[in-house]
């Protein structure tokens, strides 16, 4: 074997690594797939309350968000509607206690999605460390936020 066949050998496996390392993907960030992971599920939630004419709702978390609907004249627990963000992803902290409603001292959802269409919400803030996103929800249901890093 010929230096000239070394050299050719070594760049085609050369080659070949650089390859495989330009498809990895980068590393996703956790704010980002928090953010995208609320604002589609108040898309699923608001589109179930148009077709059941059940309003949803979202009650913020320690860790995550819990999807609630009125039944009976109160908001109960989704079926599977608990959703933890891990990875050190959670809401600001004056989010986390609902407020109360002053004629039935239940909790009552920071988020609520009626069965006309319409969104209610105060903007909600995820945090990881010192990085934070802001999602807007607008009256008609649409999420609008900014990647931390855009």
């Amino acid at each position: 074997m010929t230096l000239t066949e070394v050299l050719v050998a070594v760049f085609i496996m050369a080659l070949a690594a650089g390859m495989v390392t330009m498809t990895l993907r980068p590393r996703a960030d956790p704010l980002v797939e928090a953010a995208t992971r609320l604002e589609q599920d108040v898309s699923a939630a608001l589109n179930l309350a148009l077709v059941t004419g059940i309003p949803q709702g979202l009650m913020v978390t320690d860790n995550g968000y819990q999807r609630v609907r009125w039944t009976n004249k109160t908001w109960s627990a989704a079926p599977g509607g608990a959703v933890s963000f891990g990875r050190n992803v959670g809401f600001d902290a004056r989010l986390t206690s609902s407020f109360i409603s002053s004629d039935t001292d239940a909790p009552q959802p920071d988020v609520i999605l009626d069965s006309t269409g319409t969104a209610q919400s105060e903007p909600l803030k995820l945090v990881r460390g010192r990085e934070a996103i802001e999602l807007n929800i607008a009256p008609n249901g649409e999420v609008k936020w900014e990647a931390p890093d855009a």
